[in-house]
């Protein structure tokens, strides 16, 4: 088996246009606006997450605070203990 080092085959020019060429102003764009919005959504859920944790906890505080009034715990170790079972 023999290998030919010499000049390779000539070939027609042919002119190749390449593939990763610079980006255009609207792709930049477009990319923008897309990463944009993945960050607005994902703010906008994680602030409702975080109002309806709190809301729970709320609640939950404001009935144990009502039981206290009423005179349900007899000692504050037991409020305390109550008021433990809503984090």
């Amino acid at each position: 088996m023999s290998i030919i080092l010499g000049t390779p085959l000539l070939r027609r020019k042919k002119i190749r246009k390449s593939k990763h060429g610079e980006p255009k102003t609207s792709t930049i764009l477009l990319i923008s606006v897309a990463i944009m919005m993945a960050i607005i959504l994902l703010m906008f859920a994680g602030i409702s997450y975080t109002e309806g944790t709190i809301k729970q906890y709320s609640t939950c505080r404001d009935k144990i605070v009502g039981y206290e009034q009423h005179g349900m715990y007899l000692s504050p170790e037991e409020f305390k203990l109550a008021l433990s079972f809503c984090d």
